[in-house]
């Protein structure tokens, strides 16, 4: 399907994206109560680790481009911590979801943009970024290999991609949790506050994601170096850190 989004720019979704696209525009308003009473708070914790890890720019003019942006958490949290990036847009798939990230940020993060768009396809510049970030997104994205390959487009050489993701547990006893926690708890808990279904759609994906092994090559053969990966929760949780070779 092809819609235009805000910037006048074709956005064309595969019937996946687009499902995709209208789950979240359903759960928009409350996706980010739910994502903290669903994490106990971990999701925060998290990502403030990935933002503290950004790469240190000079001259305090760094770009960041976070990727399926959502409400816009990576993004206001590193207006808040981080002073040497000046240029912050989120991209994101969701209208409802970019509605309530201009919401959240009308009053004091003006400098921020954001704009519907695909991860496959982003509207920004090659070699532009210093960073780009995706949380909790990219296993949402239909077409993940083309997906990296535009983010390994938009970077600066030398910049920095990086990739928080739920992933199959290697622990069998943690998986067992993680999933027994995942596919019968959650959807009943978000049931109460939001869409069932999302929820339930939500923990399925996380079994569609690679080993962490494989998806270490798979960027290494897109071009990326020194890939390094921090694991929680006995790896069902992963940061990849990847730079654009210089």
């Amino acid at each position: 399907m092809k819609i235009e989004n805000e910037h006048n720019q074709s956005m064309i979704l595969s019937d996946k994206s687009l499902q995709v696209q209208k789950m979240f525009d359903k759960i928009s308003r409350k996706y980010d109560f739910l994502n903290r009473l669903l994490s106990a708070g971990q999701d925060i914790r998290w990502r403030n680790y990935m933002i503290k890890k950004l790469p240190k720019i000079e001259n305090k003019s760094g770009t960041l481009y976070d990727i399926a942006c959502g409400t816009g958490d990576v993004l206001f949290s590193t207006a808040n911590l981080r002073n040497d990036y000046i240029s912050l847009t989120g991209f994101d798939i969701s209208s409802g979801m970019l509605e309530q990230a201009k919401t959240r940020g009308k009053s004091k993060y003006t400098q921020i943009q954001f704009v519907q768009a695909s991860a496959e396809s982003i509207p920004a510049n090659s070699n532009s970024a210093d960073a780009v970030t995706i949380s909790f997104g990219f296993r949402n994205v239909d077409q993940r290999e083309k997906a990296l390959q535009e983010f390994h487009r938009i970077l600066k050489p030398s910049g920095t991609l990086f990739i928080l993701e739920f992933f199959p547990s290697k622990n069998s006893f943690m998986s067992k949790l993680f999933d027994f926690y995942f596919k019968k708890i959650l959807p009943k808990i978000a049931g109460i506050f939001s869409d069932k279904s999302a929820y339930e759609y939500l923990p399925n994906s996380v079994s569609t994601m690679p080993d962490g092994n494989e998806f270490k090559n798979t960027l290494a053969d897109i071009g990326f170096i020194e890939i390094e990966q921090k694991c929680w929760l006995a790896g069902a949780t992963r940061l990849f850190k990847a730079v654009k070779k210089s």
